[in-house]
């Protein structure tokens, strides 16, 4: 899934002659939805596994959790979406606190098969078959995604500033699909079989 997303994403941005601003408001956008949509199911998977049959008291603890990180996460995307807009410009108006709309929306209409690849590639991290999330692993997923969406943007951002923007734009697709989340579970799921096989 990593590679056939990656590939589309690469033939999409060639075809569309991407430049600077594209990519990077293209890893900000993704990263806002599809991190909203992994703590979202995150949220509502544990409230429907929650075992200690307190029914209303799990769902009003899964709301309060869903307005905090909707706060949160949402605000951490518009400090940055204000700061990308001063170097990238994509909505004229990119100071105000109802400007992340304007952002999402704008982001969204141009780079929306962006997300849609990102969301293939991180099904798992989403809740998908190959995967379930909830608890505290479901909520450190999107903001895994972020750090790496941060440092790739810094990174882009200075080969940018040095005139390489064409040749890094592959680079640095390949370091946002490269399936980091898969081979992290895998290697902890063989150091657990390792342990298990010591212990017998």
């Amino acid at each position: 899934m990593d590679v056939a997303a990656f590939v589309a994403t690469v033939v999409w941005a060639t075809i569309g002659g991407w430049q600077a601003r594209d990519i990077v408001w293209a890893l900000w956008v993704s990263s806002l939805v599809v991190g909203y949509a992994t703590i979202v199911t995150s949220i509502v998977r544990g409230v429907r596994e929650n075992k200690k049959g307190l029914g209303v008291l799990a769902v009003l603890g899964g709301v309060g959790l869903l307005t905090f990180f909707t706060f949160h996460f949402g605000m951490f995307h518009f400090v940055h979406g204000v700061f990308l807009n001063m170097f990238f410009p994509l909505v004229e108006d990119g100071k105000t606190p109802g400007s992340i709309l304007a952002f999402g929306v704008a982001a969204l209409a141009n780079y929306w098969p962006f997300v849609l690849f990102t969301l293939v590639s991180r099904i798992d991290d989403v809740g998908g078959p190959g995967g379930v999330r909830s608890g505290s692993d479901g909520m450190t997923a999107p903001y895994k995604n972020v750090v790496r969406m941060h440092l790739l943007i810094f990174i882009f951002a200075g080969l940018h500033a040095a005139g390489l923007t064409r040749f890094a734009i592959y680079p640095v697709l390949a370091a946002y699909f490269f399936p980091w989340g898969a081979l992290s579970r895998q290697a902890r799921a063989a150091s657990a079989e390792r342990r298990s096989r010591q212990a017998a």
